[in-house]
């Protein structure tokens, strides 16, 4: 049977980059032809910012490599990557200059499935990245393949929450805490903020400089207003976080309240979506398809 915990039984990515004689032993290091390693698909999701990796690359050839990347070997004899991109694509940046950089020391490890190497690739970044809003949201959403693997091959798992399992693999694999509740919070905002904020206002956001509370006011103004709303914000000489929330809340203020009954009904919907069974009674079901109905009925009054 599995279990959130079961995903973290042979490795851990906590494990893996600890500096211990016996990680050491186990997961030998050695240098490897940076052509030689081939990405991992599943690491588009994150940034790899040009201007940022030229940094890494000066930090690189001033202070040398800190941190192991870690690879995986292939059946076929070949390498890929699951933590260290950024620090590859360094590496290949210095070696256009200088062929001391063609090389680079990796951490290997072997017998790892592609199951096992997607969870470790997200994994690894939620522990020792700095991600933007969206890319940690990215980092849970991908491990929900893994959840569905582990529901397949365990129905015990099948009245567990989604964000509950993911929860989970993190803490069994990082030894952070987090809780289903925030991983679900993360992706909701995350896909606010992807969806349905104009540009300039969804970059603040990504790096955090806004609060949820922003980000939901904004959501709610269309975009040519967002885009209004920015060039005064960014003419005002921009504010902090809590005074740009006041901006938005007076900005978008009409003097009027919603309906009362719709402001309700948003609320018990966003409570819903929050915190709700997995899979879901019939019965919701049918509530649901009843509440499209008048959703779609409401958007004609627009």
């Amino acid at each position: 049977m599995s279990s959130p915990k079961d995903a973290a039984k042979a490795f851990t990515i906590a494990g893996l980059l600890d500096e211990s004689a016996a990680t050491r032993r186990r997961f030998p290091i050695e240098e490897i032809e940076v052509s030689d390693i081939e990405d991992h698909p599943e690491n588009a999701v994150y940034s790899m910012d040009e201007e940022a990796i030229g940094r890494l690359a000066e930090s690189i050839r001033k202070d040398g490599l800190t941190d192991i990347p870690l690879v995986r070997k292939l059946p076929d004899g070949g390498f890929q990557m699951i933590s260290g991109h950024r620090r590859k694509a360094a590496y290949r940046l210095l070696a256009e200059d200088d062929e001391s950089f063609a090389r680079m020391p990796c951490r290997i490890i072997e017998g790892v499935t592609d199951e096992q190497a997607i969870t470790l690739l997200h994994a690894a970044n939620y522990f020792t990245r700095e991600l933007s809003v969206t890319e940690r949201a990215a980092a849970t959403r991908a491990l929900g393949e893994e959840v569905e693997r582990m529901r397949r091959s365990d129905p015990g798992l099948s009245g567990m929450r989604t964000e509950d399992i993911k929860a989970e693999i993190i803490i069994a694999q990082t030894g952070r805490k987090v809780s289903g509740k925030s991983i679900r919070r993360q992706e909701a905002l995350a896909s606010i903020i992807e969806n349905d904020l104009s540009t300039g206002w969804r970059s603040l956001a990504d790096e955090g400089r806004l609060s949820s509370e922003a980000v939901r006011m904004l959501s709610k103004v269309p975009r040519k207003e967002q885009m209004r709303l920015h060039v005064r914000w960014t003419e005002e000489g921009g504010y902090g976080k809590r005074d740009t929330t006041d901006f938005i809340r007076r900005s978008t203020s009409k003097g009027t309240d919603a309906d009362d009954r719709l402001r309700r009904a948003d609320r018990e919907i966003q409570k819903f979506l929050s915190r709700h069974r997995t899979p879901l009674p019939q019965a919701d079901r049918g509530m649901i398809e009843a509440i499209a109905r008048h959703a779609e009925e409401l958007g004609r009054l627009l």
